[in-house]
């Protein structure tokens, strides 16, 4: 890679089966929206098909995409949930692989970048970048803030934001500057496991759990409690609600798992943001599935949602 082109903001992800696939995808956005650099990516399990022809280094294994992006490939030793490891992960890219980098983003392997990288570049310059989720409207008097607000004293944190928000931990920008705000996460993350316990999956079985959703109930947290300041986008940031200028978060149907026209067909689900844009993507420049089945669903996904103006499948 030519030094000139490589953006100083570097980005990483986590994954671990099938979520390869949206690796691919998520890189091959970055590249369609001006990104040049490395993509760092943690991951349990067997190196991807599609990353066959890198070059292994140490601990690293090293793909090129032939266009300005190199992926590269590190094997995480943790039995966390990947969830609950994102700080952990973000600071060492930082700290360890790209000691040059002025920022680092991470996005979940099931996301679509849609807006300009230069965009992302200028974002850091106003603080940690997060993203609203759509699940849980928060206030500062909400009583699970009120909880976390006790809690965090309990811990000895005496700084708290009234912010009137509930973030998403699948996209986090952070500058190197700001990097304290990683260790202020892992650690926040660390007394969550020691006094509720680490849970295998994404959250706990009630919402009245205090941390119902470790991962991103930490990272809320952890907003709350910086000396940073948080610059944050709203649900449509991620295309949760209306419009689709930033990123696309396909965190509810995996787009690589989804039988377009059957789904419309036997549940009357029709195609999604994710499922389009999957397909859209998944050829170039890291070809993901093969030209059959990607010539195949260009014309299911617009006629699965054509059909899906007519037909409602009922009880």
């Amino acid at each position: 890679m030519s030094a000139a082109s490589v953006s100083p903001i570097t980005v990483c992800t986590l994954w671990e089966k099938d979520h390869h696939k949206g690796v691919a995808t998520l890189v091959n956005s970055l590249v369609r929206f001006g990104y040049r650099g490395r993509v760092w990516t943690g991951y349990k399990g067997d190196l991807p098909e599609w990353a066959a022809g890198g070059v292994t280094q140490a601990d690293t294994y090293t793909f090129s995409t032939g266009s300005g992006v190199e992926v590269v490939f590190v094997k995480v030793p943790t039995d966390l949930h990947f969830a609950q490891y994102k700080p952990t992960w973000m600071l060492r890219v930082l700290e360890e692989f790209e000691p040059d980098a002025q920022g680092v983003y991470y996005f979940d392997p099931d996301m679509f970048v849609v807006g300009a990288w230069a965009f992302f570049e200028r974002w850091l310059a106003f603080g940690i970048a997060a993203c609203e989720d759509v699940g849980y409207p928060f206030n500062p008097s909400h009583p699970l803030a009120l909880g976390w607000r006790a809690y965090a004293s309990e811990l000895g944190y005496t700084h708290w934001n009234e912010i009137n928000a509930y973030f998403n931990s699948g996209l986090v920008g952070v500058s190197r500057e700001m990097r304290s705000f990683l260790r202020l996460w892992d650690e926040v993350m660390n007394a969550i496991r020691r006094d509720f316990g680490a849970i295998e999956g994404m959250r706990t079985p009630a919402r009245t759990d205090l941390f119902h959703r470790p991962g991103q109930d930490g990272f809320t947290l952890a907003t709350y409690l910086t000396t940073h300041p948080v610059s944050w986008v709203g649900p449509d940031g991620m295309a949760f609600e209306r419009g689709e200028w930033l990123t696309v978060h396909a965190y509810l149907r995996k787009p690589w798992r989804r039988r377009v026209l059957l789904d419309l067909l036997v549940s009357g689900e029709k195609p999604d943001r994710g499922a389009r844009l999957y397909w859209e993507l998944a050829g170039a420049p890291i070809q993901v599935e093969s030209a059959a089945r990607i010539r195949r669903h260009r014309w299911l996904v617009p006629l699965a949602a054509f059909l899906s103006r007519f037909y409602q499948r009922r009880g």
